[in-house]
């Protein structure tokens, strides 16, 4: 009763809370609702008896020890010593886990071995309900199959072993054994487990306090504990026995707890919560003094409404006067006279810019033919003087044109004479160019001659050292058959001398030399192993004779000699050495034939294979392409000095003398060359010009023409004869017109002069429409005032027989009622405030103590891994950061791999202190130290040798070699049949 506690420290106060007058004014309903509201049950936390202070509670709360949960009242170490499954995800058929005991177990299997599968079986059996729905119970199906998923987990506390066997999914079942007698089935058995294991009961599964804290899911490893709030409240429990700290411990943590709920009930962050009874009452203060502004609202407006009625009334007689509505009325009917004579003078004076209009149209239709007439004639003239001077230029240019013709046939003729020249210096070259390489073809035939001899002489190797690795070479079929009935030889002796009896022999030292087996001296301390009889002679003394039962495996031995032999004897050979020896021979033989056959495919490289050499033991196609395409290429050499015209003995000139006279043909062919060259540019540039001065002349005689056929048109149009007439007519036109034009300007300025201005007419129009507005205005306020004053009498007469006095009262007394209970509810929550703030400055000022336990356990392993480091623990166990070298690192700031390795230890270090105070619970960890390096891993393995000296071990990994070096049980995953 934390809050009810800190509220009788409080000093009594008047009003509703101490009980005075004010009280009794409280609404009936509020006193029910007072009295029918649930009393809460204060914290167990707040209780403290004497001698509390380190003392275990004698079992869980809220119910008794299970007979099965202890011993003598001592708690013991758990040791899983069982752990099968079958129908369970891969593991269809029934898998045990061999080899499970005290200290450091490992599991090393390789990726999808099932190992994670495990683990959670090993999870749900001892945490689930076997009925249980959840989707996590769902992963444990069989895959490719429908089976109920059975997992037996069996275990060791003290000197008892407990077997659970629990059926998951498809005919679920429950069974728990204790020293192989059946104590409980069904639900019962669920239960029955969780006491054992001292776990707090739940709907589908149980709270798994220690063990959730202790083992370590796939992927898990490097995240920071958050332990449960029963596994806080374990560790507490064992802590607070050792620090004796209320407000560090678990008591203090329910104490703080409740009061925090307490405050949660009524308050949030941001304010009141909605729902409870501070916010609540804070709603019927806030309701209290809503109704009463309300009805001071309605008050101030009632007087409002008379002030506004003797208003209204004023104004209804000062409009309904009749002499300035007359007098309104009369000045209305002036203005709007004075607006139709404007109108009238705008009227005439548009007409008379109508008028103007027209004549200054007919002005510049006159104007415009006279213009058009005028430079209809200046054109012509301009016309034929055109005609006149390109005439004269196009007869310029065909004296220029028959010039370029001229030169061009010129040109033409010297460009024939070049290319006659230079068709005989082509010849030339090439008669020189066909002795040099006749010359070049007779090294040739004699260079490939050479060649093809050598190639040969190759090939004829190449086949015979063939032919021998043919006879060495033993199939690969036979050897395969060899080699598995030599190993199956092996297998069957192994067998027959592990079953076989062993006779140790120890000499006396008198017995040196006397004691012999088969004829051979027994040296001391000898071990004989009998896989058939055996005779053992001491000396003249006595004979001793060891004869081994007969068993199925001297047969198998017998069976696989007989194998042996017979596969030695379709092979060909004698033992498994000689086919090995002669499998050495040949591959000796196979290197000298690939070197033949490489110096084969240098002298003769086959066209197809050139870029790619044949490989392996048969010959490629390739030597016999390069000798066919050897051959060839010397027929090709011989055939080119045939045609030539020169056999392959006949003596030709040096070849430096073909060379120097090949050159200087060469060089007067190029000269010849470029000489045609230039000449045809010349001939180019010539055509180019004719033609350009041809289509200079088109386009110049073009153009006379077409000015030519626009003249004829412009003189149909006005002929010489008549043209100048017309122009003397169309000016007096002209003249006639503007006259009338100036004539119609001046009228239509004096009549617009007569117009009233825009502001005059504009004043004129505004004063109609401000004394219309005025009349208007006028007959709508009266109106409004005759509807007002009706509207105000009637609520007048509503408002004033509501009895807004007494009701005003009533407020006012409702609202100090609220009041009161507010401030009553809000010194209950200032106490409870108040006492949660004392609490966590308690608990902050217990901290250092109370971690300090579990810094004390977890500080050897973390000095094995960082010398002279320490680990920030914040509240409820959760790692801040580390500490190194004096410095500071946050927990989220280190890598993955230290991270990890400081979580498992962290782990590691409460269950050393779990362990040291009597509650030793199993590590488990799936695989975990996936993120360290080659040597923090050595290390870790050192603390989970040190950590298994305190209680069990079990680690999960799929890292083989990595964990060589680790040490402890080896587990291994079997199926058994049956």
């Amino acid at each position: 009763m934390a809050g009810a506690a800190a509220r009788r420290r409080l000093p009594p106060r008047c009003g509703a809370h101490a009980g005075g007058p004010a009280r009794s004014r409280r609404s009936r309903s509020h006193r029910l609702r007072r009295r029918a509201a649930p009393r809460r049950r204060e914290p167990e936390g707040t209780r403290r008896r004497s001698g509390a202070v380190g003392r275990r509670p004698a079992g869980r709360r809220g119910r008794a020890a299970h007979p099965l949960s202890r011993r003598d009242g001592v708690r013991t170490a758990m040791i899983i010593t069982h752990l099968a499954v079958e129908g369970v995800g891969r593991f269809r058929a029934r898998h045990v886990v061999q080899g499970l005991g005290p200290g450091l177990n490992l599991l090393c299997a390789p990726n999808e071995a099932g190992k994670s599968t495990l683990f959670r079986a090993l999870q749900h059996a001892l945490f689930a309900r076997h009925g249980s729905k959840h989707k996590d119970i769902g992963a444990l199906a069989c895959l490719g199959a429908e089976l109920p998923a059975v997992v037996e987990v069996g275990f060791r506390r003290g000197s008892d072993d407990y077997l659970i066997r629990k059926s998951f999914l498809r005919s679920t079942s429950a069974k728990f054994f204790r020293a192989g007698t059946l104590v409980a089935d069904g639900r019962a058995a669920d239960e029955a487990v969780w006491a054992t294991l001292e776990l707090t009961p739940g709907t589908s599964a149980a709270d798994e306090s220690a063990f959730g804290l202790l083992w370590v899911p796939q992927g898990q490893s490097f995240k920071p504990i958050e332990p449960t709030d029963d596994t806080k409240a374990l560790l507490s429990r064992i802590i607070e026995a050792e620090v004796g700290e209320v407000l560090g411990g678990e008591r203090g943590e329910r104490v703080w707890r409740r009061v925090t709920e307490r405050l949660a009930e009524e308050e949030t962050a941001r304010g009141p919560k909605a729902g409870g009874t501070w916010k609540a009452a804070l709603d019927r203060r806030a309701a209290a003094q809503a109704e009463l502004a309300e009805l001071r609202r309605t008050l101030e407006a009632l007087e409002a409404d008379r002030a506004a009625l003797l208003d209204r009334l004023r104004e209804r007689d000062a409009l309904a006067d009749p002499t300035g509505a007359a007098r309104l009325r009369t000045d209305l009917a002036a203005a709007e006279a004075e607006v139709a004579a404007a109108m009238r003078a705008d009227q005439a004076a548009q007409q008379a810019e109508t008028e103007q209009a027209q004549r200054e149209l007919m002005l510049d239709r006159a104007r415009k033919r006279h213009e058009d007439l005028l430079a209809l004639d200046q054109r012509i003239a301009r016309a034929r003087e055109r005609i006149a001077a390109e005439e004269r230029r196009a007869a310029e240019e065909r004296d220029a044109a028959a010039a370029q013709a001229t030169a061009l046939t010129a040109r033409e003729r010297d460009l024939g004479e070049v290319a006659t020249r230079l068709a005989e210096a082509e010849r030339a070259v090439d008669t020189a160019r066909r002795r040099e390489t006749a010359a070049r073809d007779a090294e040739r035939v004699a260079e490939l001659t050479a060649r093809l001899d050598r190639a040969r002489r190759l090939r004829d190797e190449e086949a015979r050292l063939r032919q021998a690795i043919a006879r060495l070479a033993v199939p690969a079929e036979a050897v395969r058959r060899i080699e598995s009935a030599q190993g199956a030889l092996d297998a069957a002796r192994a067998r027959l001398e592990a079953k076989a009896p062993r006779v140790r022999v120890r000499l006396g030292p008198a017995g040196a030399g006397l004691v012999t087996c088969g004829g051979e001296p027994i040296a001391d301390g000898g071990e004989l192993v009998a896989t058939s009889p055996l005779a053992v002679a001491v000396a003249d003394l006595a004979t001793i004779e060891i004869v081994p039962a007969a068993s199925e495996d001297a047969g198998a031995v017998a069976a696989a000699r007989d194998t042996l032999a017979g596969v030695l004897r379709e092979a060909g050979v004698a033992s498994l050495a000689e086919v090995h020896e002669r499998r050495t021979q040949a591959v000796d033989l196979d290197s000298e034939r690939r070197a033949v056959m490489a110096e084969l495919a240098a002298l003769a490289p086959s066209p197809t294979t050139a870029a790619r050499p044949p490989s392996g033991g048969k010959p490629g196609p390739g030597s016999d392409d390069g000798l066919a395409a050897l051959e060839r290429a010397l027929a090709e050499a011989r055939a080119g000095l045939d045609a030539l015209g020169a056999a392959p003995g006949e003596d030709l000139p040096d070849r430096a003398a073909l060379a120097r006279a090949r050159e200087a043909a060469e060089q007067q062919r190029d000269a010849l060359r470029r000489a045609h060259a230039d000449a045809q540019a010349g001939v180019a540039a010539a055509r180019q010009q004719a033609a350009a001065e041809a289509v200079r002349l088109d386009t110049l005689v073009a153009g006379i023409e077409e000015q030519k056929r626009q003249l004829a048109t412009d003189l149909a149009a006005s002929p010489d004869d008549r043209r100048a007439g017309a122009l003397v007519a169309l000016a007096a036109e002209a003249a006639e017109a503007r006259a009338a034009f100036e004539a119609a300007a001046r009228q239509a300025a004096d009549r617009r002069a007569a117009v009233p201005g825009p502001d005059e007419r504009e004043a004129v129009a505004a004063r109609v429409r401000r004394l219309a507005e005025a009349i208007r205005t006028r007959d709508a306020r009266l109106n409004a005032a005759e509807q007002e004053i009706a509207r105000l009498q009637g609520r007048i007469a509503t408002r004033g027989g509501e009895g807004l006095g007494e009701r005003e009262a009533a407020a006012v007394e409702a609202l100090a009622l609220a009041e009161t209970e507010v401030a009553a509810i809000e010194r209950r929550l200032a106490a409870l405030r108040l006492l949660r703030d004392t609490l966590e400055a308690g608990r902050r000022a217990a901290q250092d103590s109370f971690v300090g336990p579990v810094k004390a356990a977890l500080r050897p392993y973390l000095h094995a891994l960082f010398p002279g480091a320490d680990a920030a623990l914040a509240d409820l166990f959760a790692v801040d950061g580390l500490t190194r070298a004096g410095s500071a690192e946050p927990f989220l700031s280190l890598s993955d791999g230290t991270r990890e390795q400081i979580a498992i230890i962290v782990r590691l270090g409460l269950g050393r202190l779990l362990a040291e105070r009597g509650r030793p619970v199993p590590v488990v960890l799936d695989d975990s130290l996936v993120f360290s390096d080659d040597d923090r891993i050595e290390r870790m393995f050192d603390v989970l040798t040190r950590a298994a000296e305190k209680q069990q071990v079990i680690v999960l990994t799929c890292r083989s070699r990595a964990f060589l070096s680790c040490g402890g049980r080896t587990l291994s995953i079997v199926q058994q049949d049956g």
